[in-house]
Formats: C-alpha cells, structure tokens, sequence
C-alpha cells in the first residue's frame, strides 16, 4: 500500500501508466518461459516422486535455463509492443529484473512444496520492503522517476532472491546437471501448468496492454492504481489458495480436504464482501488524501471493480486445489474462453470510456470465471454448489 502511494504521488498518472506498462510484458513472458516449475515443484516434492536432492537440482537447472530464455523473449517483446515513453535504461532495469525474479518463483515452489510456509511467506514480504526502501531513496530523494522506480525493485529482488539460493544450498545437495528422468517430469507437468498460469496472468493483464494501445498513459495510470487498490482484498484468499495448493499435493484425505475448502470459499468470501462494502464507501475520501487528486477518475475504476474482485476470490482459492491435484487442464478449459471474453469486451469498452471500460470488462470476465470453476468443483469433488 504504501508503495503504490508513493510511487503514485512521485509518477503521477503518466509516469506509474509507463511504470506499469513496461514491467507487464516481462511478467507475461516469465509466467510462460518458467515452464510451471513453481507447481510442479509443489506436486513432485509433495508426492516425493524423487529423492529430494535431485528434484532441487533439476529445479535449479531448469531455473538457468529458463532465465536466458525469459531474458531473450522479453526483450524481443518489448522492443515489439515499445510503450510510449520507454527508454534503453528502463528496458535494460526491467530486463535484469526477470531473472532474479524466477528465481524467487522456483525457490518459492520449493518452499511450498516443502510446506514451510514462513520462509515462502518471508518471500513475498521481504521484496516489497525492500523495494519501498529503494523508492524512497531513487525516487523520492533522487528523484529517478521511473528508472528509479525499476532500480528500486529489481534490488529488492536481488537481494532476496541471493538469500533463497545461499538458504537452498545449505539445505540441499544442489548439482547443476542435465538429470534426463527429473527434468523430463517436471517439465512434463509443468508445461501444462505454465499454459494455465499464463492464461490466467493474460486475464489480469490484457487490460493493461490493451489499455496502453487504445488509450493513453494516463487512463494507464488511473487504470493500475485502480487494480491496485482492489487487489489488496485479495491478500487473504491469495494465502489460502497457496496453502490449499501445498495440501493437496501432500494431504492423503481427499474428502476432507474438499470440505474444508469449501468452507475456507465461503469465509473467504464473507470476509472480502464486508471489505469491498467498507471499501465502495470509503474510497472516495481515502483515494485523493493517499494519492492525490490527480488520481480522482481510479475513484470509479475501483468502485466498477469490486464485483468482480470479489466474485474471483473464489477462483483465487480454488484454481490452488486443481493445480495441487493436478487438474491445471481444467483451469485451461474454463479459462481460454474466459479470456476471449475479456478481450473482446475490452476491445468493445476501451475506446469509448478508457480505463473504465477496462473496468468493466475485467467485472464481467471475473465473474464468468468465479461461476465457471464453482461449477466445476461442485461437478468432480461432489460438493452441492450452494453449500
């Protein structure tokens, strides 16, 4: 929170759209370059399908490779799409911050593979302390702006990703090798989980880059900080769903397991109605004191968005049980058409009202998919859909 108020009132609407804009190609291509390694790792050292050490070793060989791809494809897609304002130091920053990146991506697998959920959560935290840190000395103090801004997080990053490899290599024998019989699983495994990864980041994200084609930075801007506002109701389902995606790769009682996430789906959901309640009402008054008047129009972005936002939380829970079971087929099945949906109304929205059309379609698109993979787990875990 206290990042995206910063980095609002230092960019303005303009400079956090072009912030935005240049990380969201990186994370497209990083989703899908690693494979779905981070899930993979999850299912094999939760299924202990090999010896631990080896598993870590293929993790970490896929990791050097899949670094120089990610690093190759983003810079090629970057140089394609060119946002508006992009400049060689801030293509080079977004660039290096790939690869420390993944590697927060496949020692986090590991970690909740291993369900040691302190040091997984240490890495979601950790970077973003750090990088407000950096923000307030490269942009506020320094003034850097936007190259401040990917200065800031691509140290942030470095130097909790140096700490989970020097972690990682006390607890495991680590050998970077070609171990055919492991890296063929994982992969194996992976490659489905990276479509349905890459699939549901594309639901997120095309709004952005559509956003960036049909409009301005500025609706950019307003657009970001909306979704950034609402995502923060997120936080708790986002926890859950990554322990439901541990346990179901490690839990024996299957039974169970489902009845307890559907509860978890129905508290979850209560609890982030309330908050989205609380939050319609106060928006307008917290959003010009935190960020400044200049960011009025993400007003109604947020209000449009709240349906939806909370509607996803049940997909934020549920898609960790299929991907822990090993179903990622059917979140690519559910959410391929999810996905048309969202760019077409997009397509439809964007030019006539900018980044609330961009708000709208996101609403709609969620929605569909809540439903969607309701649905489906009420049809194969034997649940009724009401309870």
């Amino acid at each position: 929170l206290l990042i995206d108020i910063v980095l609002s009132r230092q960019l303005g609407p303009e400079g956090r759209g072009l912030y935005t804009s240049i990380l969201v190609v990186p994370l497209i291509v990083t989703s899908f370059v690693m494979l779905g390694i981070r899930r993979s790792a999850v299912y094999h050292l939760g299924k202990k399908v090999f010896d631990a050490d080896r598993t870590v070793s293929a993790i970490m060989s896929l990791l050097f490779i899949t670094c120089i791809l990610a690093i190759a494809i983003s810079g090629i897609a970057l140089l394609a799409i060119h946002p508006k304002g992009l400049t060689w130091p801030m293509a080079i920053l977004a660039l290096l911050s790939v690869p420390v990146k993944l590697i927060l991506v496949y020692s986090g697998g590991i970690f909740i593979g291993n369900e040691d959920f302190k040091r997984s959560n240490l890495q979601v935290w950790l970077p973003l302390f750090y990088d407000l840190l950096g923000i307030i000395l490269f942009v506020v103090l320094l003034k850097w702006s936007v190259n401040g801004a990917l200065l800031a997080l691509f140290m942030a990053n470095l130097l909790v990703s140096s700490m989970s490899i020097r972690y990682l290599a006390k607890q495991y024998k680590i050998r970077l090798s070609w171990d055919n019989e492991v890296i063929v699983s994982l992969a194996g495994i992976g490659i489905v989980y990276a479509l349905a990864v890459v699939i549901m980041q594309l639901n997120y994200r095309v709004d952005i880059l559509l956003l960036q084609e049909l409009s301005s930075m500025k609706e950019v801007g307003y657009y970001s900080l909306g979704v950034a506002i609402s995502d923060k109701l997120w936080q708790l389902p986002s926890a859950i769903g990554l322990v439901v995606l541990s346990r179901s790769a490690n839990v024996d009682d299957i039974s169970r397991l489902d009845r307890d996430v559907a509860k978890l789906v129905r508290i979850s959901f209560l609890i982030v109605l309330v908050s989205a309640l609380l939050l319609w009402l106060v928006i307008p008054y917290l959003l010009p004191l935190f960020f400044g008047i200049k960011f009025a129009p993400s007003i109604g972005v947020v209000r449009l968005m709240l349906p939806g936002i909370v509607m996803f939380v049940i997909v934020r829970i549920l898609s960790g049980r299929f991907a822990g079971s090993g179903q990622p087929k059917l979140l690519i099945a559910l959410f391929v058409p999810v996905l048309l949906v969202n760019i077409i109304l997009n397509l439809l929205w964007i030019p006539a009202y900018g980044s609330l059309g961009a708000a709208m379609a996101t609403n709609v698109s969620y929605t569909i998919g809540a439903l969607g993979i309701l649905i489906l787990f009420s049809g194969i875990m034997k649940i009724p859909f009401l309870e």
